[in-house]
C-alpha cells in the first residue's frame, strides 16, 4: 500500500509518496532524490518503477517533491541548492522515524545527487548508503561537453524530414530547445566548487553513469577522488550506451540490479 501526505521543510510542504511492505525484510530504507525541473515520479517514471522492484524485495521507500517542484510548494532556485539540501535532510528525518528504519539509502540523480553530496558534507545523518546517478560537476569542460551534446542531438533530428518540416512550419518548441541549450552552457558555474574532501557523513557511494553523458568520464573522477581522499567506500559504474536521464528500460534494470546487489554486499559486510 502507497500513503501520500506531506511533510515540512522549512515553511514548505513536501509531498511524498511512501511504501512499506508488509513483513519487510530489509533493515534500511530508500529515499529518492530527483533532477532539476522533475518531480518524484523520477526522469520516464524512473523512481516509480524501481519504487516497486525496491518495494518487492523489502525495502521500504520514499518518494517526494523537492520544494518548488511537483506538488509541494515554495519556490525553484536554479542557482541554489542549499534549501534542497534542507530537504533531503528532512526527508532523511521524516522517513526515518515514519519507517521505523535503523539506516537510509539515497537514491539521487543529477541535481538531486549533487543535492545529496552536499548534505553529506554537511549534516549528520543516518545514512547507510548513497546511489548517485550522473551527479553534475561544473567547469568550462563541463558546459561545453553538454553544449556540444545538446546541439549535435538537435540536429539528428533535423536529419529527418518530418523534423525538419515541423521546424519550418514553427511547430517546434523553440522556447523549450532554447532553455535546454542555456541550461547546458551555464553548467560551467551552476555548483559551487567539489573539491572538499571533508564529510561529515560517511555513506558507502555507488557513483553510476552512462556511457554516453557528456560529464560522465570528468565528473566520475572527480568524484570518486573526493570520496577516496575522505575515506568514504565510493565504486563506479558506467552503463553501456545510457545517456544522462537512463530513459531506456534496459538501463533502468541494469541501474536496479547493480543497486540492489552492491545493497546486499555492503548488508553482508556490516553483518561480518
Amino acid at each position: 500500500m502507497i500513503e501520500t501526505g506531506y511533510f515540512k521543510s522549512v515553511q514548505n510542504k513536501l509531498y511524498y509518496n511512501c511504501a512499506i511492505p508488509s513483513g519487510r525484510t530489509k533493515r534500511c530504507g530508500i529515499i529518492f532524490v530527483h533532477a532539476a525541473d522533475g518531480n518524484r515520479m523520477g526522469p520516464h517514471r524512473m523512481f516509480v518503477e524501481l519504487a516497486r522492484e525496491f518495494n518487492a524485495i523489502g525495502y521500504p521507500t520514499l518518494r517526494f517533491d523537492l520544494t518548488g517542484c511537483g506538488d509541494s510548494t515554495g519556490t525553484f532556485s536554479a542557482g541554489n541548492i542549499n534549501i534542497e539540501v534542507l530537504d533531503v535532510v528532512n526527508a532523511v528525518r521524516f522517513f526515518s522515524e515514519k519507517a521505523g528504519v535503523d539506516g537510509v539509502v539515497v537514491f539521487a540523480i543529477s541535481r538531486g545527487a549533487r543535492v545529496c553530496y552536499n548534505a553529506i558534507s554537511r549534516y549528520n545523518l543516518p545514512l547507510d548508503a548513497m546511489i548517485l546517478l550522473s551527479t553534475p560537476i561544473s567547469s568550462g569542460r563541463a558546459g561545453l561537453n553538454t553544449l556540444t551534446n545538446r546541439l549535435k542531438q538537435y540536429l539528428y533530428k533535423l536529419k529527418d524530414r518530418q523534423n525538419l518540416i515541423r521546424l519550418f512550419c514553427g511547430k517546434v518548441n523553440m522556447k523549450l530547445i532554447w532553455k535546454t541549450l542555456t541550461t547546458a552552457a551555464n553548467l560551467t558555474g551552476r555548483y559551487e566548487r567539489s573539491d572538499s574532501t571533508t564529510f561529515v557523513s560517511k555513506p558507502s557511494v555507488l557513483l553510476v553513469y552512462g556511457q554516453y553523458d557528456p560529464i560522465g568520464k570528468q565528473a566520475s573522477s572527480h568524484y570518486t577522488a573526493n570520496f577516496t581522499a575522505a575515506g568514504i567506500p565510493a565504486q563506479c559504474h558506467v552503463i553501456t550506451g545510457a545517456n544522462h536521464s537512463f530513459f531506456h528500460y534496459t538501463w533502468k534494470q541494469e541501474i536496479f540490479d547493480v543497486s540492489s546487489q552492491w545493497l546486499s554486499q555492503i548488508s553482508d559486510a556490516r553483518a561480518k
